[in-house]
């Protein structure tokens, strides 16, 4: 090796590639060329393979030393092309068994038809017989009022009402804190907010994206007071010794009684006479701590903390890297005036104070024509000087969107109210009398429903359209995205299979926006940042998608496999016949769902060895991730293969497995990420060793809602 080369993201320490350059030296082929070998790229010769594996930091103590290489090879032809080959055969015969008009799963779809069929027929009788019941009452009663005349109700006379008060609107003048005090006006934030920002991760963001995120981050909003993001946060920019007095930084329930500070607490406050955070010794032992040793008081208050010093980089304009400058070491941005910029270029701050300075003159007069004519000046200074980096203004106004559309979120509440909607259409239809009037009614309904969720789903797809054009690569590189991308997968799936049952669909939503929900929790980051050198492939889309997407598909039969327990808890004798095809039918599906997940997930897993391999040299290092991808396969492998065990082929032990079996997959998805360490892992250091009492309770409650559906199914059984 003759060099080795290190990228990283402008303005930042953090990786965006890693190479080796080496020379092939053969003096028995009598053979000599160079190659690059970075990660993805290997390099083959003679059956030998050379890995970019990873690389070493600079040793502080010889600053003079570069980064050093991490080289891995291996001489495995055969292994290799015998194990891919297999792989591939696996794959084919899971696909088609899919196919073959012997296989489990056409079975399962002809037992539905047959099922659907019974379960229609009986419908239709008991709409008959209700309509036969119906016409004899009617009979009788045209008997009994006969010669009787009714005229119609009264009518209530309208009224029109109107609120007598008046919404007052009420700003806080600078008189009452005795310092400056201003914040733009809406029309020329929604200017601003397209300003360029470089941020700690190195990444040419626009400034909503900037101010939405510490907002967010400090007062789990994205308003104050009426004010927006880039309204509030330019305004502590600018007017810091106001905002130290407001109450903008949120303290979590378990800290208030303990520090006496009240939900929202100031900078003042949470500050000593010397300025720093006033219970620093208490975080200093937290932090101290390892992460499995951490109580709850630990973790919050180093959660304050990190709060604590966004507003004092704010108010230090530490986020405000707006001024490009040519050749700039990484393509660093700088804030203006700072030291570093001021030796590189002393005049190109002048433009930013200009504007700032006009800024604070427009706020108090409400005048920005000079402001917003400096502010086009600034923008076009950040395109010519910092041309290499700035992305075009189409991928800025759709991450402005974007940011302000909160698709998720409101995909969230789409999802949960039309699933609900539906889940309570699909017991009504079970346990009243139907009609012919009434049936078109729920028909209509159900179509109505089915078609907004259609649109979410497609509105669903947009967000993920979005995310992917903002970053440039597929948007499921980490967590937050994956989960987003699973609750899409679970609505393709619920679409798929919803024809078979009408509660299908409704299962589907409630589960595809419990999924974005938990993705809306602070256990999750939003933020979208650079992408790590690794997941710079076309693997990326293929092995990535597959085995979250499966997710989907095996979450569908758990919630199916729910649903099931809940119509066993609700049968009686009387509802007996119409819920006994219902748990049918959903068991059908929830089997075929499963084993298309199954199949989606050991194809997936067979992929991410291959992708191992071709970025490590190894398809398998025991890695907490692979282990458990592993045994989520056996596991589900186990769930399906019950129907062989004699005894153990029923319908409730198969719907009780097959909704704890889920557990794997969420253990595989969450608690490797957050509580084990290991190379697909986001803990740090020795992981997390404490479980949520909430994940213990929900556990609890659910084993004891089994354990309720299971006596009440025995129940039933002795009565027939």
């Amino acid at each position: 090796m003759y060099d080795f080369q290190l990228d990283k993201y402008p303005g930042s320490e953090t990786a965006s590639s890693f190479a080796s350059e080496v020379s092939v030296i053969d003096e028995e082929m009598k053979h000599t060329h160079n190659q690059r070998i970075f990660m993805n790229n290997v390099m083959d010769y003679r059956g030998y393979r050379f890995f970019q594996s990873a690389y070493d930091l600079d040793d502080p103590r010889t600053p003079e030393n570069e980064e050093g290489t991490r080289l891995s090879v291996n001489h495995d032809w055969w292994g290799t092309n015998i194990t891919y080959v297999g792989y591939l055969l696996m794959s084919i015969g899971m696909l088609l068994s899919l196919f073959s008009p012997n296989s489990r799963f056409k079975e399962l779809n002809e037992k539905l038809k047959k099922t659907r069929l019974r379960r229609e027929s009986l419908m239709s009788l008991l709409v008959v017989f209700v309509l036969s019941l119906g016409s004899f009452s009617f009979a009788q009663e045209v008997d009994e009022h006969a010669g009787h005349n009714h005229g119609p109700d009264e009518m209530h006379e309208a009224h029109n009402h109107s609120d007598a008060h008046q919404q007052e609107t009420t700003t806080k003048t600078p008189e009452t804190q005795n310092t400056v005090f201003h914040i733009m006006s809406e029309e020329h934030a929604e200017k601003l907010e397209s300003l360029l920002v470089q941020d700690y991760d190195g990444r040419i963001v626009p400034l909503h994206t900037s101010c939405d995120q510490l907002l967010r981050k400090i007062y789990r909003k994205n308003k104050y007071e009426g004010s927006n993001a880039v309204q509030t946060i330019m305004s502590m920019h600018m007017y810091p010794q106001h905002w130290m007095q407001q109450p903008i930084i949120y303290v979590t329930a378990n800290l208030r009684e303990r520090l006496k500070v009240k939900e929202y607490a100031t900078f003042v406050e949470l500050s000593d006479e010397n300025g720093d955070f006033k219970w620093m010794k208490e975080y200093d032992a937290s932090h101290k701590k390892l992460e499995k040793l951490r109580d709850e008081f630990d973790k919050k208050i180093i959660k304050l903390v990190e709060k604590f010093q966004v507003v004092q980089a704010i108010f230090s304009w530490q986020y405000m890297k707006i001024m490009p400058v040519k050749n700039a070491p990484n393509n660093k941005w700088f804030v203006p005036l700072s030291m570093e910029l001021m030796k590189m270029d002393s005049t190109s701050s002048m433009i930013a104070l200009q504007y700032l300075s006009k800024l604070d003159k427009a706020c108090a007069t409400n005048q920005y024509g000079e402001a917003e004519d400096l502010l086009s000046k600034l923008k076009e200074f950040q395109k010519v000087e910092g041309k290499s980096v700035v992305p075009s203004d189409a991928k800025v106004n759709v991450e402005i969107s974007y940011n302000k559309m909160q698709i998720f979120k409101n995909s969230w509440y789409s999802y949960i109210t039309i699933g609900f909607i539906l889940l309570i259409v699909f017991f009504i239809r079970i346990f009243v009398k139907p009609s012919i009037i009434v049936e078109k009614r729920f028909s209509l309904l159900g179509k109505i429903l089915t078609a907004l969720l259609i649109i979410m789903f497609v509105y669903h797809g947009v967000g993920l359209g979005f995310r992917w054009f903002i970053t440039g690569h597929a948007p499921w590189s980490n967590g937050y995205g994956a989960i987003i991308f699973i609750s899409w997968v679970t609505m393709i799936a619920g679409f798929v299979f919803s024809k078979k049952n009408p509660v299908i669909l409704a299962g589907t939503a409630i589960l595809a926006a419990l999924m974005i929900f938990v993705s809306e929790m602070n256990l999750m980051d939003p933020e979208i940042t650079p992408i790590q050198p690794v997941l710079k492939s076309y693997w990326l889309m293929i092995h990535v998608s597959i085995i979250t997407g499966s997710y989907g598909f095996l979450g569908l039969g758990c919630i199916l496999s729910l649903l099931n327990l809940i119509l066993y808890i609700l049968r009686t004798t009387k509802n007996g016949k119409v819920i006994t095809l219902h748990i049918t039918e959903l068991s059908y599906v929830s089997e075929m769902t499963t084993t298309f997940g199954l199949f989606m997930l050991t194809i997936g897993t067979f992929l991410g060895g291959v992708w191992a391999n071709e970025s490590w040299g190894r398809y398998w290092a025991w890695d907490p991730k692979e282990v458990w991808a592993l045994v989520s396969v056996l596991v589900y492998a186990v769930i399906l293969h019950l129907r062989y065990i004699p005894g153990l082929a029923g319908k409730f032990l198969f719907n009780t497995v097959s909704f704890w079996g889920y557990s794997a997959i969420l253990f595989t998805f969450f608690g490797v990420n957050f509580y084990l360490v290991g190379l697909h892992s986001y803990a740090q250091g020795d992981g997390l060793g404490t479980v949520p009492s909430g994940i213990i309770i929900t556990v609890i409650v659910f084993a004891i809602f089994n354990v309720f559906a299971y006596l009440r199914n025995k129940a039933y059984l002795k009565t027939k």
